[in-house]
């Protein structure tokens, strides 16, 4: 065992021996930047540290942060006594520049539950208007990167806790720190909204979650309406929001399955309120890929897909979230490759916005091919500066810029995204009885999809070609519900309605998903 002691606090708590130093962070309700989900390349969860520390290594070397005494949180591991030099003002996350917001108004709070991430946005019931305060790495993440790692951890019901109030206490940690920061007493919240997956609100509400993660993959909590909430000891045992904010009605989306959350009905939601109610097709690129899809007639078919963390950057070797120091895009120009990124400074990372401009850069250039292996004769290509090739001990790499390269594993997660999400896609079309030609709309939402470069993304094909289709970019349409439901009562109501409608398309359970998936690995 060893202690962690924080000065000038004076909080102390002790933890196993190994225990990663960002989740004993965690665990004493300190939420700090982890923008690159633990990979030690972003550099901002370092802490200035003293005492039994695991040695610091490559990563922490190459941002030479244990020079002046500081160490990453999420790669030391505490081997005995520690002392951290940390004030809590100094782990907030939330947004640099928040809008001015009257004390004196009511609010209400929509909150997006992810695997990877939590959005946290405030809305002003009295002007109609909203801001995102804060997204956060879901502090869940040390038991797994997706649902079927979190299903097989919360086995054990010490664990489930755990994540419950993990989950909680990232929430509770960011409302308050703003709700503080902008003078608004904590009774002027009257509602607060959430969506996410199943298995994310499941953990939210405390709920059992092993029902999701065997065959029929049963939800038997599908309804989280405010009156269902109060009426159900299950919902509000261990709800410790509830305690903190007791004047708020709590709600969720509803969920039609274990494998279809609230996002997915959200996002159905979101569009028939926008009027586009036949022939469209909707999909959400995130670790857990959900999709739904309206025929001529207006019936609805859903279903979702593993897709992994690939676009969000958590399992890309240099990726990172949307955060200062991320490339977001990359272009080709005068034979040098260019970008942009977050902030000021030399890149740290790339986002999954910048991953897909790069693997369409590489397929045009002929740096890999289209069974997304790297070319052959790569090493006697001439690639646009800066990338060059190198060799590491698995395989080939393409430095970019400073350490920021891609691998070949990389390229392969990205394939398995794309291999799911256009398999998916397919398949949907197939048992709606529709083709591609039929959808008049495309939907993509996700946080990627905010700045998505469209060409780029059909270039991998992500999704099949729709070419009589308008695109619309929703970006988190997830939180969009979530902030609709805070303004309209009715619209949990009307996602019920359409949830109810839907049918489900088990796309695990039909004989060529083997198949269509190995088809759709490849790039065009």
């Amino acid at each position: 065992m060893g202690s962690v002691s924080l000065i000038p606090g004076g909080k102390t708590r002790s933890f196993k021996t190994d225990t990663l130093l960002l989740d004993a962070l965690l665990d004493m309700g300190l939420h700090i930047q982890t923008a690159c989900g633990g990979k030690g390349i972003c550099g901002k969860c370092s802490v200035r540290a003293e005492g039994a520390l695991s040695e610091p290594d490559e990563n922490e070397k190459n941002l030479n942060v244990e020079k002046n005494g500081f160490r990453l949180a999420c790669r030391s591991r505490i081997l005995g006594d520690v002392s951290l030099y940390i004030e809590e003002n100094e782990t907030s996350v939330l947004n640099k520049a928040l809008p001015s917001f009257n004390p004196d108004d009511t609010y209400a709070a929509a909150i997006d539950i992810g695997t990877t991430s939590i959005v946290v946005a405030l809305v002003n019931l009295a002007s109609k208007t909203s801001a995102e305060l804060a997204t956060v790495m879901n502090p869940q993440r040390r038991y797994g990167h997706d649902v079927i790692s979190r299903i097989s951890s919360a086995a054990d019901m010490d664990i489930s806790d755990t994540m419950s109030n993990l989950v909680q206490d990232a929430v509770l940690h960011t409302m308050s720190a703003a709700l503080k920061d902008l003078g608004i007493p904590f009774g002027h919240i009257k509602r607060i909204t959430f969506s996410g997956n199943t298995t994310m609100l499941y953990l939210l509400f405390g709920l059992d979650v092993s029902p999701l993660g065997m065959y029929p993959y049963r939800a038997d909590h599908t309804d989280f309406a405010d009156s269902e909430i109060a009426e159900k000891p299950a919902l509000t045992g261990s709800l410790k929001i509830k305690r903190v904010f007791p004047d708020a009605t709590i709600s969720a989306l509803p969920v039609l399955s274990g494998f279809l959350g609230g996002d997915l009905t959200g996002g159905l939601a979101v569009c028939h309120v926008k009027g586009f109610t036949k022939n469209a097709f909707f999909i959400d690129l995130g670790t857990n890929g959900e999709l739904f899809l309206t025929d001529g007639r207006g019936r609805i078919f859903a279903a979702s897909c593993a897709m992994g963390p690939a676009l969000e950057g958590m399992n890309i070797s240099c990726g990172m979230t949307a955060d200062d120091g991320a490339i977001t895009h990359v272009w080709v120009e005068s034979s040098e490759l260019r970008y942009s990124m977050m902030g000021n400074g030399s890149p740290r990372g790339i986002s999954g916005t910048a991953v897909v401009d790069l693997l369409a850069i590489f397929l045009e250039t002929g740096i890999i091919r289209r069974s997304g292996t790297f070319s052959r004769d790569l090493e006697n290509r001439r690639l646009p500066s800066p990338a060059r090739c190198e060799y590491t001990s698995a395989s080939k790499k393409i430095r970019l810029w400073g350490d920021i390269g891609v691998t070949q594993k990389d390229i392969r997660n990205v394939q398995l995204a794309k291999g799911a999400s256009l398999a998916a896609s397919r398949l949907l079309l197939g048992q709606a009885g529709s083709s591609s030609e039929d959808i008049e709309r495309v939907f993509i939402a996700g946080a990627l999809g905010r700045n998505l470069s469209m060409d780029n993304f059909k270039r991998l094909e992500f999704i099949p070609d729709f070419p009589n289709a308008e695109y619309h970019y929703l970006g988190n349409s997830s939180l969009m519900a979530a902030q609709e439901a805070c303004l309209d009562e009715t619209f949990i109501t009307r996602a019920m309605e359409l949830r109810d409608r839907a049918q489900e398309v088990n796309l695990s359970a039909l004989p060529e998903f083997n198949k269509e998936f190995i088809n759709a690995l490849d790039f065009k």
